[in-house]
């Protein structure tokens, strides 16, 4: 016989899938394509239990995103402490889902005030973390930080991932391989 989970079990085992639910239709359908009510039955669960948790939509994204960027920190921070340290943070700026769900993340912040007020405050932290970090591996490569300010560096790999991001969305891919190759050549050069 198994046990009931507590209350406070139960209710972060609901609000957990309730965010599963809610990342999961905006891969699949973008942000326009989340309603409560799709939430609720992706997640299996009763249509007013979504309002009990999260009493707006916006709720509702903002807590998917804040677990989303939680994540990110984290594998961030095991990317920036690993023994190939450009090539782990490379790929998980490249990370196909990753970058979709932030492309309607992105999105949906020119729509929703809210929305966009708490990206903007992770992307200014996440752009200075990565430029940070960017600059204490170049130091210990002995990569030149005056031709390549880990500040701009960080943002021109910021800006490279939304547009591949975009130009993904779109489906045109035509130029995708040449850039990630040649990505891939810059970091074989320090961390063969």
């Amino acid at each position: 016989m198994t046990a009931k989970p507590s209350g406070v079990e139960a209710a972060t085992d609901t609000r957990s899938r309730l965010l599963d639910a809610t990342e999961q239709l905006m891969l699949e359908e973008g942000y326009a394509g989340v309603s409560s009510r799709k939430v609720t039955e992706q997640a299996g669960l009763k249509s007013k239990l979504l309002h009990h948790y999260f009493p707006k939509m916006d709720d509702l994204f903002i807590a998917a995103f804040q677990r989303r960027e939680n994540w990110h920190v984290a594998r961030f921070a095991a990317a920036a402490s690993s023994s190939s340290p450009l090539r782990e943070i490379w790929r998980l700026m490249i990370d196909s889902a990753s970058s979709k769900i932030i492309l309607e993340y992105n999105t949906m912040a020119s729509h929703r005030p809210a929305i966009r007020e708490v990206i903007s405050r992770s992307a200014s932290r996440d752009h200075m973390t990565v430029a940070a970090t960017l600059g204490a591996i170049f130091e210990r490569y002995g990569i030149d930080t005056v031709q390549y300010p880990p500040r701009v560096v960080a943002m021109t790999l910021a800006g490279l991932v939304r547009g591949l991001s975009i130009d993904a969305a779109l489906g045109s891919r035509d130029l995708h391989a040449d850039t990630l190759q040649y990505v891939e050549r810059l970091i074989d050069k320090y961390e063969p």
